[in-house]
Formats: C-alpha cells, structure tokens, sequence
C-alpha cells in the first residue's frame, strides 16, 4: 500500500516529532538504525531555523553514515547561520511496512519530524540502482513522486511539499532519467553550493515566493539544474530552456576540500566503514578512459599535509575510532602521501591506530606507503590493474606495465603482505578472448615470479564494463550475452589456479545500471513503473531476482526492449569502420547529457576514443603536459599539487601496553535510549570511550589487540539494566573515582557509571563471579478474558513447585535440544501491593518479579520462559513489556 495515494490531506500535514518509543522498538531489527543524537551532533532550536534542511541517503543507516560526502555536507550546513540541518534513511524492510501500516511519515533522525516538515530534502544520487529507494523515501513521506505534482504554494505554506534536490556523482553525470522527480540537481562539489541554495531559499521564505518563482531565483546559481525550465529539443536526446533568459549549459560547481568537517559523528553501531575518513585529494586526472568520476571531478586540489595531519589527530581523539582512512581517487597520486603517513604512524604509535587506504596505484607503491599502512594489525591492500593485458591496458589508458604489477606485488610481500585484492574488468572496449584470459595468465605470473617471497594469495574482484556518460566510451555498446560468455571462460581457467577466490559482479545488474545511466527523460516513467512492480534495494544481492524481473517488465511496458538509443555506435568492430573523420561526426550527435557542463570538451572525448582506437596513451596531466581537456580555466580552476615533502625517519610501531597493574569494576547502569544497542554496540561504545577519555587502559595481544575489558553478561536488545557489572584493566595505578569521572563524560545520556572500585587482579573472570540475576517486568493478558489475582499467584505458585521446568529450542547449528531450567528459578513474585486483600479482583496484568540464578556456563531462567510458562497455567495468551534487569549478584557482592 502507498502512502501518498491513501494518506488524507491532514494526515500528510502531520509536522510535529512522532512518537519513536512507540514506533521502534526491539521488532525492528537493528532498531539503533533511527536513534540519531551519536556521538558529535549538536541540539539546535527548531524553531528559530530559517531555513531547514534534511539530507537524506536513499540507502540503509549503515551504507549512508559512512559517506563522507553525505557527513560533510550536513555539518557545513549546521554551521550556517539561521540553518538547521537533520538526515534521513532508507529504512529497511521491516519498518517501512510498521510506517505503511501505521499511516506514519518517514522521519528525520534527530528532530524526529516527519520529512515533510522540512523546506528542503536533499537525496544523495550516487549510483543509478538508487533511484527506486528514493522514490519509496518520498512515498514514505506523502510527498508527490513527480516534481510537476507539486503544489506552487511558497514552500513555508503548511500544505506545499519541500523542495526535493538530488545531488552527487550520478546526479552530476546525467540527470535526465530521474529529471521528473526533482525539482532541482545540485552539480558537482555541494560545500559552496549547499550554503548559497540555503540564502536563497530563506530569502525566498521572507518574501513568500511561488515555489516556480524560487525555482528561477535558484537557477541563476552555478551550479542548479531546474529540470523543469528545460524542454525536450528536436529528438528525446536534446534539451533547450524554455526562456531565453535561462543558460543553455549548466556547469557543475568546484570546491577545494575541508578535512575540519570530516570528524563528522560517531554511530552507535557498527557500519560499512567504521572509523575516521579524511580526504587527502580530490580529483583525478590520470584519464583512464573507462572512468566516470576521473573526468567529473577534474581538476585535480591536493589538500595541505598539514590540515591533513591536524584533522587526523583532532579526529582520532574526538572520536576514539581504532582506524583512519586517507581518502581520494588515487591516494598514491598524492604526493605527499607518504611524509603524511609516516608522520602520522610517528604520533600515533602509541595509541594501537591502524591506516586503511582504498585502492591504490600499484605503479606508485613503495617501502614507505607499505610502512605506514595497518599497524599493529595489517589492513588489506587493494589495487586494480584493470585489464589482463598491455594492449587493453593501452586501449583503455590504464598506464600501468606488467613490471609496474610485479614490483608492486614484490614489494607488498616484502613488507609482510600475503593476501591482494585486485580489480578487474570484463567487458572493455576491443577486448578479446586473449585479454579475457589474460586476467588469469597475469595471476599466475604474479604467483610465480613472487614464490621467493612465499606463497601469495589473491582475492579477484570481476566486474563488468559498463559505459558512463561524459568518458571517451560513452558511445560504446555493451553486450549482455558477451559479458556471460566472458565470464564463463575466465571461470574455467581460473578452475586451474590455486590460492585465487574470484568473485564476478552479476551480470544483470550491469545490464540495469547501463540502462538507466545513459538514458533520458523517457526513463522517469520506466523508473516508476519499476518501483511500483516491486524493484527497491536493486543493488542488494538479496534482491537481485525481485528487482530484475520488475525492471524487465517496466522496460517492456515502455516498448523500450533491446537497443533504443539512437547515439551508440555499436561494439568496438563499429567503432573501428568509423575512424577518423566519420568517427568525429557521430560523437557530434546530441546525448542527454549536453546541457551539463563537466568542463570536459565533448571534441575532446570524441578525439580520445580515436587515441584509443589507437593505443596511445594520454599523460596525466598532473605530473606531465596538458592534455587539453578543456577543464582548467577561470570556472573551474586548475590542478593544485603539493610537492613531495621529504618523508620523515620511519619509527617502528609500538604494541600496546598489555600490563595489568590494576583493576577497576564499575557498576553501571543502561537506560533509555541505550536500551536499543546490542552488547556488541556496548562493548564498541566502551572501548571508544577509553579512547577519547586517553585513560591507561591495558590492551589484549595478538593480532588484534583490544582494551581489556569485560562485561558481566550480555543484556538482551530492549531491556533496560540498573546494576551491570564491567572490569576494565589498566596498565599502570589509577584512582577508581577519578576514572569514573573521565570515562562518564566520554558515554552517552542513559549508560551511567554509579560506582567504581579497585579490585584485585586475578585470572577469575568476572562472568566467573555472577550468582544470579534480578528481574522485573510485566505480563499483560490480550485477551478479553482477565485472570483474578488468586489466579495469577496460583499460575506463579505452579513454577515455584514444579519439579522440572523444560525448555525446548534448537542450538546454533538449528538441533533441538531441550534444558531443565527449574534449577535456575529462585524466587518468583507479583507486585500486589496496589490489590493485597483483594484476591478476587480480576487483574489485566501484573509487575513480575524474578531471581534467576546463574549456573557455571552463564545459563539462566529468562523472563520470556516464566512468560510461556504462565500463559500454559493460565491457559490464556500473554504480552511481555517493560523487561529490565534490576541487578546482576555477584559472588562476593
């Protein structure tokens, strides 16, 4: 059931916080997803905000807490004055049904407001699969799918829907397939743009602007895209505006990067990358012909060493992350890379701090960047030779040699590593069965020119080419049944190969993210279409099947099955007919694509893809001579590189202290909305703490050291505890109280430390010491029927004197088994105090009270057992609420 289409007007204008408690709860999974308040947010004032803005991912918590772009944005925005930021996520599948049934709006995190409060909702488009997610985020929030929808109330008007934006890579390349859903497309770097929207829109706010009339203030801002105030040309591949005061073209904006407001915030759960990210390099100007965000994020700005290195350090103790990421296209191309890092494993030795770095330039690998990378645990090395020969190697300007891959690899093992990760492609242009095999026969040269070293194992990454608008191979076809046949030869020798896992992208998520990529406005619809015969989460393996039959039968609806764009010239044999100047006249037809100015010349591109045709190789134009792309000017500025600084001494990484010179057991308590973290969160929100509080906190060995710390026992998601138990060891004498006061300011609202004591240090482990635990919660019958208090203590009174209480379940591996759990029931009780006397009183529910004891192997009698148990007394169906752990009995307690 859709929201939009059923929701009444007045339960769309719902605009107050909704009621969380109620909504999420321990029946949704991961309900930590949509707590919002982590670590680094700040409280601000609703109500004073001029303008509000809320950034949404269209994708889970998890995957959109760990863009960076997405984290900047929101906290340039919260620093503008008079503007209010909050974010929003895809909820996943449980939640959105709860929503749906509940006739409740999708929600900002923080605010807790539905989404349709805002003045502005901004979507991240940073992947064409995406696009059905946003259209069920806008559903969720009873806001009309098609910007045309929309009323042209000023958008402060109760009844006006938000304005709704996308930005980000996929949005800047080519926004025409989702053109209808928007009202505007941000292009390019959003830290300028974001704060000059917001002024506009304020403006707009205080002078009661129509939402058209907004919409032609936005446009004249570099960097807008107003679908609206475009209409389709000749043919559905050209667009003109509709008045001739509108730019024909609409360049993308460019930003210098600030790593200051990469410190972002701290989930409470783990996510996709769990540490600190900060961007060393925007840009790329290497010029692999295959590579969309290379030629729409030109020109090349290296941020300075020096903020690099501040904005670690200050990251690293105001998050108390364990890991750091340098981030860019091609960190090895950051010339400072090296000096940065070895001055940053240099200060940070001492803290067990590891370095990961997304896929590098094998060419550029040395002793120095293999130093800095991991710690006192290695992270993987990652890097993409692309292609298995040098001729495609060539063809697709990869600039990278057989001897570049093999002093690379030597030098990684040298340095310690035994496992690779290395990225190909199927599916190139003018690839060949050779090349094809080539990926394996590039391997098995790689393990055997490196058997010296020891025994190399490698992880392969296949996936399949799929060309991108704005690169030389935008005209390209690809071939959905030569893609299958790539695939299964490579399969086959790679059979033969031993240590090589290989894992192939599927085949029909390529055919869709190509589909869409380079489509028009027709695509809108089919999009729609597609959402609404159940395509959602595309990207997700799980989903793969559901969604490619939708998009099959969306794409068939629209009559737009096989080949439909008229600029393709074809596979690479009909690029090959049409060299020289024939080629330069097909690549002049219009794409959808032309009214967005990436300030790379289409002639330029059309001329690449005769250097390819060719196998010449383009210079970076970084480090060697312009390559006159038509980029760097007045609009877009120019290449920023930072010489190579002289890299300091390298200093051996230390190991973390693991002596044990006192203990510390603090009793603590878990309240709301701590009750929503799993034990695992706990432990992860302990250990950061430490961090962040730089307390001599003892580590583990091993690979992977950890603090030293132990929790009583785990507490079940949703309940809340008064009085858990945690060990936590240092390596040199502290002060309990002290180290109390430290570590509490570094935890969040509802994990409060009550105590704190030394103990002595022993090798008895705490979860060794537990006697029992003390529960309390309440039972509540649903049906109409309500036992009288007498009742209820004979039900109680049926426990207290049985001789066996079974249990039967299934262990991990899914075998039944079954356990007398009458020894762990201690006690069993009601509160009856409101009802003493009153033993005929029929009662609807009542508070329990239990003492379980706690046996050797940390087994116990739990409430929903006594709950199952007093529904067959009763013989009347029960509700469990309000469970909470009053304390855990320690042994010498």
């Amino acid at each position: 059931m859709l929201i939009a289409s059923n929701k009444s007007l007045n339960q769309c204008l719902q605009l107050e916080p909704i009621d969380f408690k109620k909504l999420v709860d321990v029946e949704i999974a991961k309900p930590a997803r949509y707590m919002g308040h982590e670590l680094g947010v700040k409280e601000r004032d609703w109500d004073s905000a001029k303008v509000r803005w809320a950034l949404t991912y269209p994708d889970l918590y998890e995957i959109g807490i760990s863009n960076s772009g997405h984290i900047i944005l929101y906290s340039i925005l919260n620093t503008v004055p008079g503007q209010l930021c909050d974010r929003a996520y895809m909820p996943a599948i449980d939640l959105s049904r709860r929503l749906r049934e509940r006739s409740i709006s999708l929600f900002a995190v923080e605010s807790r407001r539905p989404l349709y409060a805002f003045d502005i909702l901004g979507f991240s488009l940073s992947y064409e699969l995406i696009a059905t997610n946003i259209l069920d985020m806008l559903d969720l929030s009873a806001i009309p799918l098609y910007a045309a929808d929309r009323t042209d109330l000023p958008i402060d008007h109760p009844n006006s829907p938000p304005l709704i934006f996308a930005g980000g890579p996929t949005a800047t390349s080519n926004p025409e397939p989702y053109a209808k859903f928007f009202d505007f497309i941000a292009l390019g770097d959003g830290e300028e743009l974001l704060p000059e929207i917001g002024l506009v829109v304020a403006e707009s706010k205080k002078n009661k602007l129509s939402r058209h009339a907004l919409l032609l203030d936005l446009s004249e801002i570099p960097g807008v895209y107003v679908p609206s105030l475009y209409k389709d040309g000749t043919n559905s591949c050209s667009l003109s505006p509709i008045e001739p005061s509108i730019q024909k073209r609409v360049i993308r904006r460019v930003a210098t990067p600030m790593p200051q407001y990469a410190i972002g915030l701290v989930p409470y759960i783990e996510t996709v990358h769990d540490r600190l990210t900060v961007e060393i390099r925007r840009g790329c100007t290497r010029g692999c012909r295959f590579c969309q965000p290379g030629m729409l994020t030109r020109p090349a700005r290296d941020v300075d060493p020096k903020e690099v290195i501040n904005a670690v350090e200050a990251g690293m103790k105001e998050t108390g992350y364990s890991d750091f990421s340098l981030l860019s296209l091609s960190c090895s191309d950051y010339l400072a890379l090296p000096a940065v890092g070895v001055e940053l494993r240099k200060r940070l030795s001492d803290q067990n701090i590891s370095l990961q770095l997304p896929s590098q330039r094998i060419d550029r690998f040395n002793d120095d960047i293999a130093h800095i990378l991991g710690g006192n645990r290695k992270a993987g090395l990652t890097f993409a030779p692309e292609a298995g020969t040098q001729r495609l190697r060539d063809v697709v300007n990869k600039g990278l040699t057989d001897a570049d891959l093999l002093k690379g690899i030597r030098t990684a093992m040298e340095s310690g590593y035994r496992k690779v990760k290395l990225y190909f492609m199927l599916g190139l242009p003018s690839e060949t069965s050779e090349d094809v095999l080539g990926i394996a026969s590039t391997c098995q040269m790689l393990q055997e020119k490196c058997l010296d070293l020891g025994r190399l194992k490698l992880h392969l990454t296949i996936s399949n080419f799929t060309p991108k608008p704005h690169t030389p191979f935008q005209w390209h076809s690809v071939s959905k049944a030569q893609l299958e046949r790539k695939q299964e030869l490579l399969k086959d020798q790679l059979l033969s190969l031993k240590n090589i896992k290989a894992n192939f992208t599927d085949i029909r998520l390529s055919a869709m993210e190509d589909f869409i990529g380079r489509g028009d406005r027709r695509l809108s619809d089919v999009i729609e279409k597609a959402w609404r015969e159940g395509a959602g989460m595309d990207a997700w393996y799980e989903s793969l099947d559901r969604t490619y039959e939708a998009w099959r039968k969306a794409i068939a609806h629209a009559g737009l099955e096989g080949k439909y764009r008229k600029f393709e010239i074809g596979e690479w044999d009909s690029v090959e007919a049409l060299r020289g100047n024939e080629l330069i006249k097909f690549c002049t037809k219009p794409l959808p694509w032309d009214h967005i100015d990436t300030g790379i010349d289409k002639s330029w591109l059309a001329e690449d893809l005769q250097r390819a045709l060719d196998e010449k190789i383009v210079p970076d134009c970084s480090f060697d001579s312009c390559s006159k792309c038509g980029v760097c000017g007045p609009e877009l500025g120019h290449n920023v590189i930072v010489p190579a600084p002289k890299v300091p001494a390298q200093v051996p990484q230390q190991s973390p202290p693991t002596q044990r010179l006192c203990r510390i057991r603090f009793q603590f308590s878990k309240r709301n909305p701590i009750e929503l973290l799993s034990h695992l969160d706990i432990l992860r929100l302990f250990e950061r703490a430490l961090r962040r509080s730089q307390l001599p906190v003892s580590y583990s060995g091993g690979f992977h050291p950890l603090p030293r710390l132990q929790i009583a026992l785990a507490l079940p998601l949703g309940v809340e505890a008064l009085g858990e138990w945690v060990d936590i060891d240092f390596f040199q004498p502290v002060e309990a109280e002290i180290v109390r006061q430290k570590l509490q300011k570094n935890l969040p609202q509802g994990l409060n430390l009550i105590n704190a004591k030394i103990k002595p240090i022993s090798k008895t482990s705490l979860a060794q010491e537990i006697a029992a635990s003390i529960w309390s919660f309440n039972l509540t019958v649903i049906s109409k029927c309500n036992p009288t208090q007498a009742e209820w203590k004979a039900a109680i009174n049926s426990l207290l004197m049985a001789k066996e209480l079974i249990w039967n379940d299934t262990d991990k591996k899914g075998r039944p088994r079954k356990r007398n759990c009458r020894p762990e029931l201690s006690s069993l009780g009601m509160d009856i105090n409101r009802n003493k006397g009153e033993a005929l009183i029929a009662l609807k529910g009542v508070r329990m009270q239990l003492n379980a004891v706690i046996d050797k192997q940390g087994r116990s009698i739990k409430p929903i057992q006594i709950k199952h148990w007093v529904e067959e007394s009763l013989g009347l169906p029960l509700e469990i609420s309000n469970v909470q752990r009053d304390e855990i009995q320690l042994l010498k307690c």
